[in-house]
C-alpha cells in the first residue's frame, strides 16, 4: 500500500505564501490523540507569473508519533500528505487560494499492544479554500487567515469509512519577525482555531475541535533559493483541553526552481 511504501525521502512542491518576504512553514497535520509526533517535508514553490503575483504549490509531507503508552515521536509511522495549491496575491493586503489534497493516514488500536486497526489505515480527500488579510513593514509582518475546507473519508480500498464527510473551518492568526538585515533569519509564530460538522448517517453540530499553537525559526540561504525550517507545535484537543500534544517539525523549501 502507499502508506507502506513511502518511508524516509519526500518531494515537496509549493508553499503557502506568495510574498517573498514572508518565508511559509509547513506545519504538522493533527494526528489523534497521541503524546508527541514529528513531521517532515521538503520541497519548492513556483511564481506563475512576471509580477509574483500567482504562485503553484504542490507539496508530499510525512508524519510519524509515538504510541499511547510512551513519547517517542519516531515510534511509528502515522500520515502521508500531497497537497497541490494556487494562490493569487490580488491586492495589497489580500490573497486567496485554492487547494486539493490527498491523505494516507495509518490506523491503530487504542489497546495493548496497539497493533494496527481494522481497517488499517484512513483515506482523505480535502478541498479547501483560502482568504488571508497581511500588513507589515520590513522586519514586523502579519497575516490573518480564514480557511474553510470539506473533507471526504474512505478505507484503504475506497470503500465507505465509518465517517463519511467532514465540513471544517479554521481561523489563524501568525506573526513573522526578522532577526536580521538581510531577511535571511525569522522567527514565525501562530495561532489557529478550529471549528467542524461531520457527517455519519446525518451531519452532526458544529463544534469547536481544538487550537494549534506553532514556535518556528526560518533561514534563508544567501543566493536565496532555499528555506529552512525548523519549528515545534502544541496542539489542544477540546474544549477542556483533555489531550495536550507536542509536535517537531523540520522543512526545506526550493524557491523558483524552474526559473530560466
Amino acid at each position: 500500500m502507499l502508506g507502506k511504501k513511502i518511508r524516509h525521502i519526500i518531494i515537496l512542491v509549493g508553499t503557502f505564501y506568495i510574498s517573498q518576504s514572508i518565508k511559509a512553514q509547513f506545519t504538522p497535520p493533527g494526528l489523534g490523540e497521541i503524546h508527541t509526533g514529528e513531521w517532515f517535508a521538503v520541497g519548492f514553490k513556483q511564481n506563475l507569473d512576471d509580477s509574483h503575483q500567482v504562485t503553484n504549490s504542490t507539496y508530499m509531507g510525512m508524519g510519524r508519533s509515538s504510541r499511547p503508552d510512551d513519547y517517542n515521536p519516531g515510534e511509528r509511522a502515522s500520515i502521508y500528505v500531497v497537497n497541490e495549491e494556487i494562490s493569487n496575491h490580488f491586492a495589497k493586503h489580500w490573497k486567496y487560494s485554492g487547494a486539493l489534497s490527498y491523505r494516507w493516514q495509518d490506523r491503530y488500536s487504542e489497546i495493548p499492544p496497539y497493533a494496527k486497526d481494522s481497517p488499517d489505515a484512513r483515506q482523505e480527500i480535502r478541498t479547501y479554500g483560502k482568504l488571508s488579510y497581511q500588513i507589515g513593514s520590513h522586519t514586523l509582518e502579519f497575516s490573518s487567515t480564514y480557511r474553510p475546507e470539506l473533507r471526504f473519508f474512505f478505507d484503504p480500498y475506497f470503500k465507505r469509512f465509518e465517517e463519511t464527510m467532514q465540513f471544517r473551518s479554521r481561523f489563524k492568526e501568525k506573526l513573522s519577525w526578522s532577526l536580521d538585515h538581510a531577511l535571511r533569519k525569522k522567527l514565525l509564530l501562530s495561532t489557529e482555531l478550529l471549528f467542524a460538522t461531520e457527517k455519519q448517517e446525518h451531519w452532526d453540530k458544529w463544534r469547536y475541535k481544538e487550537s494549534r499553537f506553532c514556535l518556528y525559526f526560518s533561514y534563508t540561504n544567501p543566493s536565496n533559493k532555499m528555506v529552512f525550517d525548523v519549528g515545534y507545535m502544541n496542539e489542544l484537543l477540546g474544549k477542556t483541553f483533555r489531550k495536550d500534544i507536542h509536535y517537531i517539525a523540520f522543512d526545506v523549501i526550493l524557491k523558483n526552481p524552474f526559473t530560466i
